[in-house]
């Protein structure tokens, strides 16, 4: 499900935190009831890419929406300093917190519940958004709430909303809320955001853009912090 860019849904059938973090946890359910971990998928495998080509050593991290940690252990077993990961759901950063232990890197990390959009954040030297703009149908709140917290680096991935790929993005959230609606599974409204209207607001806060890729339907952007 998608709205027009800019606009808010007030009748999104998550219209509270609770119901987006019961629709996640109910998925780390099923995962964890199968005994499925598929990896990163090909568009959070392309950030992470990206990322670690900038180099992570000695790098403070902080991830919002870091669901089960994948990308953020990935980091963290690259050298970086210190990683924290924010998220709706508590399944998930149960799992996450699991996940760290297992790999004796639990120390360094710190996680826990909460709304990117609203919780305090302290300055990181990356903030990473991975399918996380798209959640959110007050793009603005998310932005002015995150983008002070990167020192250095800001990096995301969003659907793509310009052209047929835009038209396509917003055809395949359909489809896709469609039928998650048709199995029950609490599904979430997907925004898809005005690309040009994050990367303006990108630049007012002072940052360059540093990589830009594409993959499918979704668009990922590495920005860096200008001098100040």
């Amino acid at each position: 499900m998608d709205v027009e860019p800019g606009r808010e849904r007030r009748d999104c059938a998550c219209s509270t935190e609770a119901e987006i973090a019961r629709h996640f946890d109910a998925k780390v359910a099923e995962r964890l009831a199968q005994r499925e971990d598929p990896g990163p998928v090909p568009i959070s495998e392309s950030l992470g890419k990206a990322l670690m080509s900038l180099g992570p050593s000695g790098r403070t991290v902080l991830e919002l929406g870091c669901g089960r940690g994948g990308l953020l252990l990935r980091l963290m077993e690259a050298g970086a300093a210190r990683a924290t990961g924010v998220d709706l759901s508590p399944a998930s950063i149960a799992a996450a917190t699991d996940r760290f232990r297992q790999a004796k890197l639990l120390e360094g990390v710190q996680l826990s519940v909460g709304d990117a959009a609203r919780v305090s954040l302290e300055p990181h030297d990356w903030v990473i958004l991975d399918r996380v703009i798209c959640c959110y149908a007050d793009v603005e709140r998310l932005l002015a709430n995150s983008l002070p917290a990167a020192r250095q680096i800001y990096a995301f991935t969003v659907p793509m909303s310009q052209g047929w790929r835009g038209i396509a993005a917003r055809l395949r959230q359909r489809i896709e809320h469609a039928w998650d609606t048709l199995l029950s599974r609490r599904p979430c409204a997907v925004y898809v955001h005005d690309v040009d209207m994050i990367e303006e607001r990108m630049a007012t806060a002072g940052f360059r853009l540093r990589h830009r890729d594409r993959k499918g339907l979704w668009h990922i952007a590495v920005y860096e912090r200008t001098a100040r």
